[in-house]
């Protein structure tokens, strides 16, 4: 358990002040050496034997807080949480252990509630004593003459297990208090204590904040692509569309975003702040790498943003694309209508003819009819022309400009016919 090697450093720390202080006999002291080596070389019917004997020796006081919180842990090593609970509590109810060692077995005791997913006890076991140590190390710092050293009776540990126990409650507002004191505490951080930071921020809408711990998470592992999505995300919610695509630009220059849904993200940012030329760059390389899925909505991206960037011609190869997965010809409308704008009509027709034949809905089909004709007309193809207008003639919302077109067409035959005749 990861407790273990935790308990024998804060022993360890112990004894040694113990020796100092000559608080213990040598007796005591040389026994309680000999079952921590016992515990380290995993003799553990050798050490809890040693270990009972002392109990019914001593007399209590500080060494009988000392085998408590050994037999504490050779409890946890053959993990029998409840036992390893009973004896942490007998070593703090003596009321003998120093400050820091008073907060070290509180927190041990609180992780092990926390593991039985017990977290109302482990906020009861350790809140009120580590408010009463911080207490006390504000009133002990100013007793210290300057030079002498800063006090600190609490590690970080202690602080993020309170900030822990809040937010397995999911009571996010506290663990946000005990989470940043931890933080501030430690001179390198852990990267699951910021995530945890980030996202009690999060669940309290404090967005600002979290983006700030979403740059302390950036530095501390960059490669985890889901932080550079979640900061953009977050200024999103901000409305910060600048940030947000700042933050997806430097993780997709430096390698990071990798994803499809990052990538797209990366790409509707560029468009929305009037990027579409590099929007369509980049969604164009993916699409050609097949690190994008080729799917109608993503073509339909690109061709939203060639068209944007008035790369038209590219914009209708995108659409002609994205329509071989569509059931309907309306993309290959939209693509005859950009090349109509063109004067590119042999393309329009051939767009406009191929729309119809995959199937329009009533309105586009009339639409197109005369999109096709008109394409036709250009290219002074009057008999194709003819034949677009005249089912044009059969809807009502083209109609009458059909009828316009059929009755231009005769009088223009007719007048080429007048001047043949001459």
């Amino acid at each position: 358990m990861r407790l273990i090697p935790l308990l024998l450093c804060w022993l360890s720390l112990s004894l040694n002040v113990v020796a100092q202080d000559m608080t213990l006999s040598p007796a005591t002291y040389n026994a309680l050496n000999k079952i921590q080596e016992q515990l380290g070389a995993q003799q553990l019917t050798e050490a809890e034997a040693g270990l009972h004997k002392l109990e019914e020796q001593l007399a209590p006081g500080f060494g009988l807080a000392l085998v408590h919180q050994l037999h504490g842990q050779l409890h946890l090593i053959k993990e029998e949480s409840e036992q390893a609970l009973e004896h942490f509590r007998r070593a703090l109810a003596l009321n003998v252990l120093s400050p820091a060692q008073e907060s070290a077995i509180a927190t041990t005791t609180a992780q092990i509630l926390l593991q039985l997913e017990r977290p109302d006890d482990a906020l009861a076991e350790l809140e009120p004593r580590l408010e009463r140590l911080l207490q006390r190390e504000q009133e002990d710092r100013k007793k210290r003459r300057k030079g002498e050293g800063d006090v600190r009776y609490v590690q970080p540990m202690s602080l993020i297990t309170v900030g822990t126990a809040y937010q397995m409650r999911k009571k996010y507002q506290p663990s946000i208090r005990w989470l940043k004191k931890g933080i501030k505490r430690s001179d390198s951080p852990r990267e699951s204590w910021l995530l945890m930071l980030m996202v009690a921020l999060y669940q309290e809408k404090l967005y600002a904040e979290t983006a700030l711990v979403l740059d302390d998470l950036i530095r501390l592992n960059p490669g985890k692509e889901d932080y550079w999505q979640q900061q953009a995300s977050v200024y999103q919610i901000m409305e910060q569309q600048a940030l947000a695509l700042r933050t997806l630009e430097l993780g997709y220059a430096a390698g990071h975003i990798k994803k499809p849904d990052s990538i797209l993200q990366l790409v509707q940012l560029l468009i929305s702040e009037n990027l579409p030329e590099r929007a369509g760059r980049i969604l164009q390389q993916h699409l050609n790498n097949k690190t994008l899925e080729l799917t109608e909505r993503n073509w339909r991206l690109l061709a939203a943003a060639w068209q944007q960037g008035r790369e038209r011609s590219k914009a209708v190869a995108a659409m002609r694309t994205a329509s071989t997965f569509m059931q309907d010809g309306s993309l290959l409308y939209r693509a005859a209508q950009l090349q109509l704008q063109d004067a590119e009509y042999r393309g329009a027709l051939t767009d406009a003819e191929a729309a119809l034949k995959q199937g329009l809905p009533e309105r586009d089909k009339a639409r197109t009819l005369m999109l096709a004709a008109s394409s036709a007309y250009e290219l002074q193809d009057f008999n194709t022309a003819r034949r677009y207008f005249q089912q044009a003639l059969t809807y009502a919302d083209t109609a009458a400009n059909a009828r316009s077109w059929l009755d231009y067409l005769a009088m223009l035959e007719q007048y080429q016919e007048v001047a043949v005749s001459y």
